[in-house]
């Protein structure tokens, strides 16, 4: 899904978590990587986002836990 941008092109930000964590179909994924090569605005959201795979990979199933009592 992209989202329309004030200049009238289309913006991926909405599809930023799911390619970060390789979550979108082939077509989806190359979509997005297609679009980052070429608009700076989403490449900086993109860029905010990147780390959050290895940084989620950091916490433990305990650590997620809602009931969990510290």
């Amino acid at each position: 899904m992209t989202v329309p941008s004030p200049s009238g092109g289309a913006h991926v930000r909405l599809q930023l978590g799911a390619y970060v964590l390789d979550a979108l179909s082939p077509g989806e994924d190359a979509e997005v990587a297609f679009h980052l090569g070429r608009c700076d605005v989403c490449r900086a959201a993109y860029l905010e986002v990147v780390d959050a795979p290895a940084l989620l990979a950091l916490f433990s199933e305990d650590d997620l836990d809602p009931d969990r009592e510290e």
